[in-house]
């Protein structure tokens, strides 16, 4: 099995340069997109075990790393192999990018809510940005319905970091939150105005603003809710 070789021809350099910008990683990144990968990896789950190919995959390279969590979501795995397998590619996740497709692929989730919720949640108050961003992202993708809303928000409201791409995450989970479930979000945002931290709130009223899921009249309300 020769991985590198594989992707060497779908390397795109001028990709690699644009992702070279929105991406900051300490690893190498070769200029690969994403689908691409998808079906790399999905070609090589019908032929090897996903031990084979993690073996064969390294941490130099962002597209090596890459692919190690999509193995690790898409192998056919059980519930409690799969989470040891996450347990190990948790610390290797350095950049957004990882973290949310990773997250994204993750759709083992669906039938394991509780479960995993469980296994999250003290991600919430990890002091590793990814890990953090990590458990963010899962709620975003996974839970955000009226069974969840509730845990969402208070659990949101805990997190206390000066981390960039954690209160990102925290502003895009709870303009999600505003767009899928408005009245109750905005009860708890009035209630709870000045316990966020403020650039938090404040980014996550704007892209609520900017989705196109949201209304004219709403959008008028989230403005006034700003903080000056």
């Amino acid at each position: 099995m020769n991985i590198s070789g594989s992707l060497n021809k779908y390397i795109n350099l001028e990709y690699k340069k644009f992702h070279e910008k929105i991406c900051q990683t300490n690893y190498e990144i070769l200029g690969i997109k994403i689908p691409i990968l998808r079906k790399i990896v999905k070609e090589l789950l019908k032929k090897y075990s996903y031990q084979e190919i993690l073996n064969n995959l390294n941490n130099d390279y962002y597209e090596h790393v890459m692919m190690q969590s999509l193995v690790i979501a898409n192998c056919n795995v059980d519930y409690k192999e799969r989470l040891k397998l996450i347990d190990k590619f948790l610390p290797k996740i350095d950049n957004w990018a990882i973290c949310d497709i990773f997250c994204s692929e993750l759709k083992f989730t669906k039938k394991h809510k509780k479960e995993f919720l469980n296994y999250i949640t003290p991600y919430f108050q990890n002091q590793n940005e990814y890990y953090q961003r990590f458990a963010i992202v899962i709620v975003l993708d996974y839970y955000i319905n009226d069974d969840y809303i509730n845990f969402i928000l208070n659990k949101i409201l805990e997190i206390k970091s000066d981390y960039y791409y954690v209160k990102m995450a925290i502003s895009w989970c709870l303009s999600i939150c505003l767009v899928k479930h408005f009245d109750v979000t905005k009860v708890f945002f009035n209630a709870n105005k000045y316990k966020f931290d403020k650039w938090t709130y404040n980014k996550a009223l704007q892209k609520a603003r900017e989705s196109l899921r949201i209304s004219k009249e709403k959008k008028k309300i989230l403005q006034k809710m700003k903080i000056k």
